[in-house]
């Protein structure tokens, strides 16, 4: 996991006011419903919208073959008069799109690609393979479509998008002040999991991990958590930053760890810094963040996330 450099830094192209906002299902259907709610406000905030035949496609719990909703990717990519690319919503399925994708001509757009959860395995696999930073945060079908839209995923998502920099408070208990700084990999720990063996995984070495997932019973997020640790997926990386992780409806077992157990064992002999209680993760509140953009975490009294610069230029 730590053979590969750091890829060298891309600039996005920034979504202009009044901008093209392009949006197609990478993962499972939207209720058509929600999605036009999150088209609507969209537009409220003065940007134009156009949809791909993804939005609309069912097949099971697929929006559409991953050929198909590749295909819709690369239009909004290509078409000039696109700005940025949002995602409907997560669910499963982005990582069948990966063999259909044309990861040049992705890094040659250089747009903005919005995401979250299963979008991880898109996200990570874009880094991988073109070193083109992303957003993982909140998308049209459900975020967006929230009435009334939570205020904080609402300041931090925009501002995000607006500047291209992250400066969010940290929780940590550090006397002695630490700082590391690498590049963000934000994402569902289960969905990142499945890249693992491929040639989609990022290498972590340098890395600021960024992590959440929802409804796993806890020995499978155990079982995750602790298949990173065998991999390597944590030898090198700067920083560990954990998000909410939502408890499980049903769990398997009936006795099971507290999830501060779990990141214990999962962590242990990790000789930098473990951070949680951060509001990423499958919340109204969820704080959005660029994938591979390079950030520093400061520890000790004022405690943060921060850009090491914008993710539109330098």
């Amino acid at each position: 996991m730590s053979s590969e450099r750091i890829p060298d830094f891309i600039p996005l192209k920034r979504l202009p006011k009044n901008g093209v906002i392009g949006v197609f299902a990478p993962s499972s259907p939207v209720e058509f419903d929600k999605l036009e709610r999150g088209v609507k406000y969209l537009e409220s905030l003065g940007y134009r919208v156009e949809t791909t035949p993804s939005c609309y496609a069912s097949d099971a719990y697929l929006s559409g073959s991953g050929q198909m909703r590749a295909k819709d990717l690369m239009y909004l990519l290509e078409n000039p008069n696109i700005d940025a690319v949002f995602s409907t919503r997560g669910g499963f399925g982005s990582i069948l799109m990966l063999p259909f994708l044309d990861f040049e001509k992705i890094k040659s757009a250089r747009k903005m690609i919005v995401g979250f959860s299963d979008v991880t395995a898109l996200q990570w696999a874009i880094w991988k393979k073109t070193g083109l930073m992303s957003i993982s945060g909140g998308m049209v079908g459900t975020d967006m479509s929230n009435i009334p839209i939570d205020q904080q995923f609402e300041h931090y998502f925009w501002k995000l998008i607006e500047t291209g920099l992250v400066d969010i408070p940290l929780q940590s208990y550090e006397k002695a002040s630490i700082e590391k700084e690498g590049f963000s990999l934000p994402g569902t720990v289960s969905v990142a999991a499945m890249l693992l063996g491929s040639e989609y995984f990022p290498d972590t070495a340098k890395s600021i991990l960024i992590l959440e997932d929802v409804y796993e019973p806890r020995h499978k997020m155990e079982a995750y958590l602790q298949q990173f640790k065998l991999a390597g997926v944590y030898k090198n990386a700067s920083a560990v930053i954990l998000g909410e992780f939502s408890p499980a409806p049903k769990e398997e077992y009936p006795e099971i760890p507290e999830m501060k157990t779990v990141f214990l064992r999962a962590f242990e002999g990790f000789k930098n810094p473990v951070v949680d209680q951060f509001d990423y993760g499958h919340i109204p509140g969820k704080i959005s963040l660029p994938v591979g953009a390079r950030l520093s975490v400061s520890l000790g009294v004022q405690s943060s996330l921060k850009s090491r610069h914008s993710i539109f230029s330098r």
